[in-house]
């Protein structure tokens, strides 16, 4: 039994247009499957960690990076006790941003037609292509891509607001409102046998490579190495803030001495007050200390 849990906000609508599509797929295959349509925030993790309870040949994700990030945290926590999750996970990118679907290289399913994503979805299910990749987990919780505090995180906040009207521009249009408020932040970090403290305009826990819609924030970053790849920027102006974002869709900003990079397999992050949390898209809010760690192998994704 194969079991399809579908955000049926995702992409303005359009996760729940390809359904169909892969459904009649697995009809025409004669292989059982449940489809479930997510309500609220948190209903993908208690769906999938539901499912994974009971077990499951596999599991599709229809959505965003949000949508996979919960259903990726509510796996990881129902087999927390397990070094890996026995369960494989297929991801149909429906979302506004679709990034981890980017450094995957699948970026061409916004390009197909019709139910040429769901069959390519569908093909990587039935051929049983697997891929083992590394997960993060930031205070227990898991995710599959990039987390995020300060500058990009408040973008990520302001851009859902302006979904529905931009799309997948949405996280661009944000830029512009976040940067006029920019505030740094101070931050301890300790990771591996470094200590740093200043203050900082954002750091970014990365797994894959892309955020805001393929905007390569860890260019370098690789998703089986059993590594953390560390994004810090340092302490930066507004004008220089928007000098930044431009020069990360071409990677320049690897070349910008306020920007420096660290590999490390757990990383600690104290936070003064309250900040926004970004997990692949999704916020929580935090405070005091966050830790991160890398959990490797943990996860198969049909591709």
């Amino acid at each position: 039994m194969y079991h399809i849990i579908v955000n049926p906000a995702a992409g303005r609508g359009q996760s729940l247009k390809q359904l169909p599509y892969l459904t009649k797929l697995f009809d025409d295959n004669s292989m059982a499957y449940e489809v479930y349509k997510t309500t609220a925030p948190i209903d993908a993790y208690e769906k999938a960690r539901a499912i994974c309870t009971v077990g499951s040949d596999g599991i599709i994700g229809i959505g965003g990076d949000g949508t996979i990030q919960e259903i990726v945290a509510g796996m990881a926590e129902a087999f927390k006790e397990e070094p890996a999750i026995p369960i494989p996970l297929a991801l149909f990118p429906c979302g506004s941003g679709n990034d981890f679907a980017i450094t995957l290289e699948r970026a061409q399913y916004k390009k197909k037609k019709g139910g040429q994503a769901a069959k390519t979805v569908f093909d990587a299910v039935m051929d049983k292509r697997l891929r083992t990749v590394d997960l993060i987990k930031a205070d227990g919780m898991a995710f599959l891509n990039i987390g995020n505090i300060g500058l990009d995180a408040r973008i990520v906040k302001n851009a859902m607001g302006f979904k529905k009207k931009f799309g997948h521009y949405a996280y661009l249009a944000a830029v512009y409102k976040s940067i006029i408020r920019h505030k740094n932040l101070q931050l301890t970090i300790e990771a591996g046998n470094e200590t740093l403290e200043g203050r900082y305009a954002l750091a970014a826990m990365c797994n894959g490579c892309y955020y805001g819609g393929g905007l390569p924030i860890a260019p370098h970053a690789i998703i089986d190495d059993a590594q953390i790849t560390l994004c810090l920027v340092d302490a930066i102006s507004r004008p220089m803030a928007m000098v930044l974002f431009p020069t990360l869709l071409f990677s320049l900003h690897t070349k910008l001495k306020q920007v420096r990079y660290l590999n490390c397999k757990s990383l600690t992050i104290t936070l003064p007050h309250a900040e926004v949390l970004c997990l692949d898209g999704n916020l929580y809010e935090k405070s005091g200390n966050i830790k991160f760690e890398i959990i490797p192998k943990a996860l198969q994704l049909f591709t």
